[in-house]
């Protein structure tokens, strides 16, 4: 938390007074996001057909490399991101953390060597959307380009997917810019533009077709909101929702990131200094999500309360799991 707070634009919000700090969220923060280029998609207008050809896998297992809870004090937590996912044909990092310490090695590395994760075993990186506690950092986000570590380590021969126009020494991200396959029984849902208080962002997420279940969504922050998520579950795929993994955003009452003058930052980014949801918000996202019928949900704590995970944990009981750091979520068959 102290390495966020530290961070250039909180610093400017901590030394204001109440009425300017409203000021600065309104207008510089603003300003700030906008300019990393979160530019709005045509797709999420268009009418999608299904996508067609997208296979399945027998194997899912998702393993939680950087989130708020660690399973063991050896592996560190933080309020970022990022999972290592493996299927049939493919090991996939979906999301790199936000080093929000600034260290070296960053909280993403260090869980990896704990845990016996190389480089080399992942063949495919997906960034769900260009903020900092996805792509390492602010001055990364800012730039437009994501880091695993402390400084940018080589990625050649690496496939790299990205939501908007992103750089990378030795490589050139895929901009993806509709839902796509991207391995067999993977697929992309296509970046879905939202609009939060300090401007619009472009998140996707992934989409698992896990053979005799159905459909895993896999999701970073879930700024494209649980209702709209869903409708595009369903405009892409025939199959069930099997599972949802991964963060939905709801920071209620309060987020995880509050700063030393008392300012929510998690909330206040999202939502402003005046609004956002309420429990009984969220409860319908609970209760529309269990109609769908999942049979694995598991929601991140890093950017959601411990009161509303625990809405999930009582709506879905055994079909509920936390979400921890070095704690693998076998929801197909184990890999060989």
């Amino acid at each position: 938390m102290a390495g966020f707070i530290r961070l250039q634009l909180m610093a400017v919000l901590a030394r204001t007074t109440p009425i300017a700090r409203r000021v600065v969220w309104s207008a510089g923060l603003v300003t700030a996001l906008v300019s990393l280029g979160l530019a709005w998609h045509p797709a999420d207008a268009q009418v999608l057909a299904k996508l067609a050809n997208v296979g399945s896998t027998r194997v899912l297992e998702i393993l939680p490399l950087v989130d708020w809870n660690a399973a063991n004090p050896g592996l560190r937590g933080e309020a970022g991101v990022s999972y290592l996912i493996r299927t049939d044909r493919s090991t996939i990092l979906f999301d790199v953390g936000g080093n929000l310490e600034a260290t070296d090695p960053s909280p993403l590395v260090a869980n990896m060597r704990q845990l016996g994760i190389k480089l080399a075993d992942i063949d495919t990186i997906v960034i769900s959307h260009n903020h900092t506690d996805h792509v390492g950092g602010l001055q990364l986000a800012m730039a437009r380009t994501f880091s695993l570590d402390y400084k940018q380590v080589d990625l050649q021969g690496k496939r790299v997917f990205v939501p908007i126009p992103m750089t990378y020494p030795g490589i050139e991200p895929a901009v993806v810019r509709a839902p796509a396959v991207l391995a067999p029984g993977v697929a992309t849902t296509g970046p879905i533009p939202s609009k939060i208080y300090m401007g619009p962002v472009n998140e996707q997420a992934l989409a698992i077709h896990v053979e005799g279940k159905g459909i895993v969504l896999i999701v970073g922050c879930g700024h494209q909101s649980l209702p709209r998520l869903l409708e595009r579950a369903a405009e892409l795929f025939d199959g069930p929702i099997y599972g949802v993994v991964g963060g939905l955003h709801y920071p209620v009452p309060h987020g995880r990131w509050i700063n030393k003058e008392g300012v929510d930052v998690q909330r206040w980014a999202s939502y402003g200094p005046d609004s956002g949801p309420t429990a009984e918000d969220v409860q319908r996202d609970v209760d529309l999500l269990a109609t769908k019928r999942p049979q694995w949900v598991s929601l991140s704590p890093h950017d959601s309360s411990d009161e509303m995970i625990d809405l999930f944990r009582k709506k879905f009981g055994t079909g509920f799991h936390d979400l921890r750091v070095g704690e693998a979520q076998q929801i197909g068959v184990t890999k060989p």
